[in-house]
């Protein structure tokens, strides 16, 4: 339990400074009036999906470098690293070149008026070349967790944070002979502190004494194969977050037909939520970290002992985390004063409604992120997924708040119902110890291929002997 608790507790307050990224830019523009606030966050919602996309290449490296950090082989973890950061580069440098080329039409597309997507533009363009370092330190962060060093991305991404802080201050408002660059000015704070947090994790990884080295991506080097196996692995869960972030969005359609005050309610309900849910983000690359490492060395009953003590932990603080979460209702007349009183009593039920899916919702998380994806069944999770979402929440939401007269209570029981199929399905799942059959075949091929290796240097030795 303990070393499960020195993996999560960092990884999850790394998740909170991460988040206050976007929260510092939004309280900066802030200051220069609605129209600022309305472009960053139209900006951070189009670029966010992407982030879902390439980041899940971070659980992907997570899981293939603990399995072989858990065998002690430094050079495939290397190997690992390189082929990571690596891909997620390439894809980054053309995510950010293809959203800075057409800006000024994606603000347009997603309902932006010719005033709100000029004063977006600019930071939105900003924002889009800072995708790159972000999922480079995102494959590095999960490459330092599997390596059982969840402090070092803690601090490098708090000194982060800081450093953005400062910068959004000084870029957007002006300061001394420095002149205001106003919305751009965010931007710039955010480029420049999400390069140097990248950079000082790369250095940092590299330039340690734990023996984890760059290895050059060069056609028919060892790490292309890597590659190959990291896309192979990673496809799924980025298929995953990509219709996750698809499903956010029909949900927030839905509340929108149904009214201001519907929608006003329902994101004061959700925006609460992720205060909470926040907290227990680091049980997942835990799970990945200590559960990888145990398949890797070949002791599946470790494997399944370490998974089932995640499980009950991240079942318990669900527990704890939901009673507060639900506590929360009773703070919202002081949240949130000047919204009225029917958001008031809708947001309170719905507060109530989602915490009572906290156990759930933590499950599938821990289960399907971490669980699962540490035993390579990566397939099941994409299934479970769209089976909670698509298959039973969006259709019941849709039947239930707009077509029967459920309204928003409806599309909050849709939410119930999803969460309740996903954990059902990855619970099961691990029952019936399937998820790991995909690991204990890799492991074994990566044994033949060693032994293969060993029989051919005996041989070498003995024909040159001879």
């Amino acid at each position: 339990m303990s070393r499960i608790l020195k993996l999560s507790i960092p990884v999850s307050l790394e998740s909170v400074f991460q988040m206050g990224f976007n929260v510092i830019d939004q309280v900066i523009v802030g200051l220069l009036g609605a129209d600022a606030v309305a472009a960053v966050g139209l900006s951070n919602s189009i670029a966010s999906i992407a982030l879902l996309l390439y980041a899940s290449a971070g659980v992907g490296a997570g899981v293939m470098v603990a399995r072989a950090f858990g065998r002690k082989d430094l050079e495939e973890v290397s190997q690992i690293a390189s082929a990571g950061q690596a891909l997620s580069g390439l894809l980054g440098l053309l995510t950010a070149f293809l959203l800075v080329t057409f800006s000024q039409s994606l603000l347009q597309v997603v309902g932006a008026d010719s005033k709100l997507a000029g004063s977006a533009n600019s930071y939105f363009q900003l924002y889009a070349v800072s995708i790159f370092p972000m999922i480079l330190s995102a494959v590095t962060s999960a490459v330092f967790r599997s390596l059982n060093d969840p402090r070092t991305p803690l601090i490098i991404t708090s000194a982060a944070v800081a450093l953005n802080t400062i910068l959004g201050f000084v870029l957007v408002l002006g300061f001394g002979p420095i002149p205001s660059f106003g919305v751009a000015g965010a931007g710039l704070a955010t480029l420049v502190s999400q390069s140097a947090r990248c950079l000082a994790l790369i250095l940092f990884l590299y330039g340690s004494k734990r023996g984890v080295r760059w290895v050059w991506p060069f056609p028919g080097s060892k790490v292309g194969a890597t590659a190959g196996k990291l896309v192979h692995l990673t496809a799924p869960i980025a298929l995953s977050e990509v219709l996750w972030g698809m499903s956010t969005f029909i949900y927030t359609v839905v509340f929108t037909r149904l009214g201001t005050t519907m929608l006003a309610a329902s994101q004061i309900v959700l925006s609460l939520e992720n205060i909470f849910i926040v907290a227990s983000a680091g049980l997942a690359p835990a799970a990945v970290a200590v559960i990888g490492q145990a398949l890797g060395m070949g002791s599946l009953p470790a494997a399944k002992a370490n998974a089932w003590l995640t499980i009950r932990f991240g079942f318990l603080l669900a527990l704890a985390l939901g009673s507060l979460y639900a506590a929360s209702s009773l703070l919202l007349p002081v949240l949130y004063p000047k919204v009225g009183q029917e958001v008031w009593q809708l947001a309170f039920w719905g507060v109530l409604l989602m915490a009572a899916t906290q156990p759930a919702k933590v499950l599938s998380s821990v289960l399907g992120n971490g669980v699962l994806a540490s035993g390579g069944d990566t397939r099941f999770v994409l299934l479970g997924n769209v089976a909670g979402t698509y298959a039973i929440g969006l259709p019941a939401a849709v039947g239930l708040g707009l077509v029967a007269p459920f309204g928003f209570f409806g599309v909050f029981v849709a939410k119930v119902l999803e969460e309740g199929v996903k954990a059902g399905c990855f619970l099961l799942r691990f029952l019936r110890a399937r998820w790991y059959e995909n690991a204990l075949k890799e492991e074994q091929i990566v044994k033949d291929e060693a032994q293969q290796s060993d029989d051919r240097g005996n041989q070498s030795q003995e024909t040159y002997a001879v």
